[in-house]
């Protein structure tokens, strides 16, 4: 149910207290009503703008017809108020940067919104301007008396604790993100000086009211969990539910203006369109019986607004259980003698989720009649968790779980809903709007995290095993030399920085400067901001350079061998997972996109993370299993951070849930409370970034909207459909077998790579499809399953159903499990050879002293790979590298533009003519030339004898593009005494010219 739905649940008898406090928490609501009551009296011309609309809630209780315009910073509170048909336009816009012509506006208000604004004279001076002479400016604001009234305050000062005092106030304003809470004297030299006349004022909401206000905000935290979980604040919206609220809140809303108040009501006038000398006059505050007698008739009003809804619980159709309306229950058949009278805790968890997902449904309903499916959906799960729960109630032997009793839940357990809060408030410190504090949110972030670990854990009943000395020496030689290669001339192979790494390099500078601030948003093509966070490390330490944008690419490289190598050894045996991990180390395919300043090989290493550990805990002892449980979850909510993963893993991890309903329900039974607590950690991991998705839609489809191929997407199916006269079961066919086969024939089509060879080589393509057949043969067992699941989801959802297949930036997450197929197939065969059965690899040496057999598997094993570890070094550091078949010629003119520019010595002026082949803004140039900006000491030239900007320095070059070197006769001309270079590259040649007029 929506909280304009909820509305709808008002009474003909209704008053505007009623009104809010079935839509928003109570201190809100006592608030937003006494300011409701303003408006009824005050006069507002139109056109009418609302500076600080927010979701459009405020209007659409206070007013009866339709406001002009509204316009707030945030996106997506914006898009919430269009949904409530109150704005005729309702625009994303800063309040110091109006997007409307002089005086359009007859008046305008802003309700409860400058407080929150730092720079609020700008806000003040641009409202004038879109005003017409003598329009109207209505604000209300806290007043100085907001800070200095405080109840926690003053119950500081009653201890003698006045500095605790002090630290309240500011703890409570930056809770509630007030920039200033000012005198109305301060807001009279505010408006005086942004044009406006203060016609009256009048102070409102008493000491009392407020320390009602203080109480609520601890009071109204169950419903921020609720709204952030559901997107509503009250989940009851009738009478009987809000009866004790709105008793306690009622005498506030009745009381009388005193001469005091902890807010201000202030009504002003453009009376100029620059500053002023007008003083404040007298306060002149309204009676109670002067707002009343403006109120429209109750029914009136409401008729005017909403239909008649009954305020209680509907008689017909409830939304909610019977048992809620505190009725008596139809009888039922008794429950069997022996049934404990405990409340079952999953029973009530089915019950609540079955409840949730159908009001979401009805939600859905609700705000789009037009579009049943959504609303289908949320009612079909809501269905299943039913189903579910009356297959739980069945008495009937081998039940799926054991059903935990409340009294058997460890104390601890309960944290986990103080973590899911934490995680909520790490989110809210970096909301749009407000004071961004992402040092401060990643702190609570990980605390939550720390938190949610601490109570989900359970000790092992086993000391947990350490690795071995052999295993520790392996990984470090393995991460040692994986390191060392994808560090080798990481500056100069691939030869240029390309633009896709660039603009994320760029991104990661915004974080370095603290322009970004979010680090639970989505930048450049809607990546997750996060990793710019880490990406910010190295660019702080090495500077904006090519090797400090992919040092940690290849640090990730490096670890994803290293973890092949433990999770191969630990689900399969050493010859697999060492084999797996060579092969990892020298594969071309993974070596590039460790040496890119990208985050996809960030993919590779999570995924592989996740699914193993996963992997790895459903092969252990029920007992021993939490922690690498926890791991798992701690590995899937970050995958939550990176794009291609966060959009495969669901699908991995739903397509192993169902195998293992299908398959193995013994063992999902034995590790299902585990599994749980993996969800939930991995669900505070997650929330943050969740519901950033939540507060934006569209934004995490956004990219596989335009990508992909079906209808609903791109379009690309249908239209290929109606050139090529092939059915569109042939052309998902073909791409399928173009995304199938890129790991072993078709050539990659990513700007990203390129090369002209196919993914694998011959020998390790060859394996891999046998280990792929292998896991096929051996469905039942979960290791192989992963394996498989994992390589088929990517070639289908990252491949098949993409424009371009196979697209290597894409096919780079399945890296891992290409390279552990492809070891199984080497272990089987040489063990075919050996006649070696299963068992341990690391046997000791056999009678005489000779090596075992399982030892003369794992060399030969470890030499094959070896060698072919070898050939792809071989192929990346050789051919690859000296075709240069990365980026293309104008990525190539900006890296080297950008080398000659950070080679000039001294001060220069740069005027580049390149439009419209190219233009300074390309952002490699941007990103490394730190010392030339577009617009300062950077020019494009856009066209022949165009007139150049004044320059800002006596050192002058300019470079021009082949196809503009007919210009440089006339620049030589105006320029004398210069010197002319040619600069050539793989591309062309030349590049570009340079003409340099030093001095």
């Amino acid at each position: 149910m929506s909280d304009e739905a909820n509305l709808e649940n008002a009474a003909p008898k209704d008053d505007l207290l009623w009104r809010q406090l079935k839509t928003i928490p109570a201190f809100r609501a006592l608030l937003r009503a006494v300011e409701t009551r303003f408006y009824q009296v005050i006069e507002l011309p139109e056109p009418v703008l609302d500076v600080g609309c927010g979701d459009g809630h405020f209007a659409q209780v206070t007013f009866d017809k339709r406001i002009q315009a509204g316009i707030d910073p945030s996106y997506a509170v914006v898009e919430k108020a269009q949904t409530t048909a109150m704005y005729e336009l309702a625009l994303a816009s800063g309040g110091a940067d109006l997007p409307f012509p002089n005086e359009h506006f007859a008046s305008a208000f802003s309700n409860s919104v400058l407080e929150h604004i730092p720079d609020v004279d700008a806000v003040l001076v641009e409202t004038n301007r879109v005003l017409q002479m003598n329009g109207r400016f209505v604000i209300t604001t806290p007043s100085h008396y907001f800070t200095e009234n405080l109840g926690g305050a003053a119950f500081f000062h009653k201890l003698g604790m006045d500095g605790m005092a002090d630290r309240y106030r500011d703890f409570f304003n930056k809770v509630s993100r007030h920039a200033h809470t000012d005198s109305p004297e301060r807001w009279a030299e505010r408006f005086a000086a942004a044009g406006f006349e203060i016609e009256r004022w009048q102070y409102y909401f008493s000491a009392e009211a407020l320390h009602a206000l203080e109480i609520g905000h601890v009071q109204g935290l169950p419903s921020w969990v609720i709204h952030a979980l559901t997107g509503h604040w009250v989940i009851a919206p009738w009478e009987s539910s809000l009866k004790p609220t709105e008793r306690w809140v009622r005498p506030f809303y009745e009381e009388a203006f005193q001469d005091t108040g902890a807010y201000i009501l202030i009504i002003a006038k453009k009376v100029s369109d620059g500053p002023v000398d007008v003083p404040l006059p007298p306060a002149q505050p309204y009676s109670l019986d002067e707002l009343n007698a403006a109120l429209l008739p109750t029914t009136e009003r409401t008729a005017s607004v909403i239909p008649d809804l009954p305020t209680d619980e509907p008689s017909e159709e409830p939304i909610i259980p019977a048992s809620v309306k505190h009725e008596t229950p139809v009888a039922q058949e008794p429950p069997p003698a022996v049934a404990s009278s405990r409340v079952n805790l999953l029973n009530l968890a089915l019950i609540g989720l079955a409840l949730l997902l159908a009001m979401m449904g009805q939600s859905a309903w609700r705000a789009d009649p037009d579009n049943p499916g959504r609303g289908l959906l949320w009612f079909g799960l809501s269905a299943v968790a039913l189903g579910l729960f009356f297959w739980l109630r069945g008495e009937r032997p081998g039940r799926l779980f054991h059903r935990p009793q409340i009294g058997e839940v460890p104390a601890k357990r309960w944290l986990i809903f103080l973590a899911l809060f934490l995680a909520l408030l790490a989110q809210r410190f970096v909301l749009p709007g407000g004071e961004q504090r992402p040092l401060l949110a990643i702190s609570v972030w990980l605390v939550a995290i720390a938190l949610a670990w601490y109570a989900l854990y359970t000790p092992a009943s086993h000391a947990i095993s350490r690795p071995t000395r052999s295993t520790i020496i392996i990984s470090l030689l393995l991460f040692s030399a994986a390191l060392l290669v994808r560090l080798f001339n990481l500056s100069s192979q691939p030869f240029i920085l390309n633009g896709i790494e660039a603009d994320i390099g760029l991104d990661a500078l915004h974080v370095v400067e603290g322009v970004s601030r979010n680090p639970f948003g989505t930048g450049w093509l809607t990546n997750p901001t996060l990793p710019l966070y880490l990406l910010a490390v190295p660019l702080r330490l090495f500077g904006p350079t090519v090797f400090g944008l992919r040092f940690l690419s290849a640090v990730a490289g490096a670890l994803t061998v290293v973890a092949t190598f433990l999770i191969g050894q630990r689900l399969w045996s050493r010859a697999v997972g060492l084999g797996a991990a060579v092969l990892l180390l020298g594969s071309h395919f993974h070596l590039h996109f460790s040496r890119l300043g990208i985050t996809n090989v960030w993919d590779a290493l999570l995924i592989l993370l996740a699914l193993g550990l996963i992997g790895i805990a459903w092969q252990q002892e029920t007992n021993d299993s939490r922690l690498t449980w926890l791991l798992a979850g701690l590995a899937i909510g970050l995958n939550t951070y990176l794009y291609t993963s966060s959009h495969l893993l669901p699908i991995m991890l739903l397509a192993l849930l169902l195998w293992t309903l299908l398959v193995d329900r013994q063992r999902l039974r034995r590790q299902w409370r585990h599994l749980l607590a993996a969800a939930l950690l991995a669900l505070v991991v997650a929330l943050p970034q969740m519901l950033y998705y939540r507060a934006m839609p569209g934004v995490f489809m956004e990219r596989a909207n335009v990508l992909g191929i079906l209808d609903s997407q791109s379009g690309w199916l249908g239209r290929e459909t109606a050139v090529s006269g092939q059915t569109q079961l042939q052309l998902i066919g073909r791409q399928f077998g173009q995304a199938a086969l890129g790991f072993n024939a078709t050539l990659d089509q990513s700007n990203a790579y390129g090369p002209f060879v196919p993914l694998l080589n011959f020998v390790a393509g060859v394996l891999f499809i046998i280990g792929f057949t292998l896991a096929l043969f051996h469905w039942r067992d979960l290791r192989y399953n992963l394996l498989a699941i994992w390589v088929l989801v990517t070639v289908v959802f990252g491949g098949a159903l993409m424009l371009n297949p196979p697209s290597s930036h894409r096919l780079i997450i399945a890296a891992p499990a290409l390279m552990l197929l492809a070891s199984l197939a080497l272990v089987m065969l040489a063990k075919a050879v050996f006649g070696t059965e299963q068992g341990d690899d690391e046997a000791p040496v056999g009678e005489n002293g000779r090596l075992s057999s399982h030892r003369y598997l794992l060399i030969t094993v470890l030499i094959i790979t070896l060698m072919l570890a070898f050939l792809d070094l071989g192929y990346y550091f050789g051919p690859y590298q000296s075709q240069h078949h990365f980026g293309d010629r104008n990525t190539e003119i900006a890296h080297e533009m950008a080398t000659y520019l950070n080679n000039l010595e001294g001060e220069w002026t740069v005027y580049f003519y390149g439009p419209p082949t190219m233009y300074v803004g390309f952002p490699s140039i941007t990103f490394l030339a730190q010392d030339f900006q577009d617009g300062t000491n950077l020019f494009d030239v856009s066209a022949p004898n165009a007139a150049l900007q004044p320059a800002a320095t006596s050192n002058v070059v300019h470079i021009f593009l082949p196809e503009r070197q007919n210009e440089l006769t006339a620049v030589q001309a105006a320029f004398q005494g210069g010197q002319t270079e040619t600069v050539d590259g793989y591309y062309a040649s030349p590049l570009f010219l340079t003409y340099k007029t030093p001095k």
